[in-house]
């Protein structure tokens, strides 16, 4: 059981990300290519139901939704308030082609019920929720709504090993104004690595970035 208070963490970062909100798409673009990379990871197809945990404003929305196709179902989960209206208004303005269910919640308190019914999703993304991976209640929540083998892609900053100072001087520059913890950091993917079937981590970036692949 994760006896970790998490409403104190989950207050901080909605006053963080709200604060960021207005220039968080221009403070992501150079992460733009290993999304992509992420989301093709994913292997998703048409009519499928992929989660975006984390989902910020909604810049993993227009490739989750292309790969589902219209049959498909992207659920997106996201607890600022700020973000998710830049979700919202990025699914109107860019007619994604898919239907999107947006989650106004945090991760480990997400009503993924309401949106999938009967079903089950068939994969999740995490990318660049580092504070969501340290939480055993929000990962749990969102395993327990995957299919059995459900595919699993998760990507962010992780601390370079010594020898490469430069690599560490950027994930401490970045991770200082985005995440809340910076526990974990030496092995974000600890905890869901092992929750997966199998699992393969990759590093990016001169390590200070890595991608995992698994499933349930």
């Amino acid at each position: 059981m994760n006896t970790h208070d998490e409403r104190p963490a989950l207050q901080a970062l909605n006053a963080l990300y709200g604060r960021r909100a207005a220039v968080y798409d221009y403070e992501l673009m150079p992460v733009a290519p290993l999304r992509r990379e992420a989301i093709a990871a994913l292997d998703l197809q048409p009519g499928e139901t992929v989660l975006d945990i984390g989902a910020g404003t909604g810049l993993s929305l227009p490739g989750l939704c292309e790969a589902v196709g219209p049959n498909g179902r992207v659920i997106a989960v996201e607890p600022c308030e700020a973000m998710m209206r830049q979700a919202r208004e990025r699914s109107r303005a860019d007619h994604l082609g898919a239907p999107v269910d947006f989650l106004a919640a945090a991760a480990q308190d997400a009503p993924y019920e309401a949106a999938l019914g009967e079903r089950r999703a068939d994969a999740a993304l995490f990318f660049f929720t580092h504070d969501v991976l340290q939480s055993i209640a929000a990962l749990e929540r969102a395993l327990a709504v995957l299919k059995p083998g459900g595919r699993v892609v998760a990507a962010g900053l992780a601390w370079a090993p010594p020898w490469l100072p430069l690599s560490n001087l950027f994930v401490l520059g970045a991770a200082a104004h985005s995440v809340t913890r910076m526990d974990g950091l030496d092995c974000p993917w600890r905890q869901l690595e092992a929750r997966m079937k199998e699992a393969e981590v990759e590093r990016r970036w001169l390590a200070s970035a890595y991608l995992l692949r698994g499933r349930r």
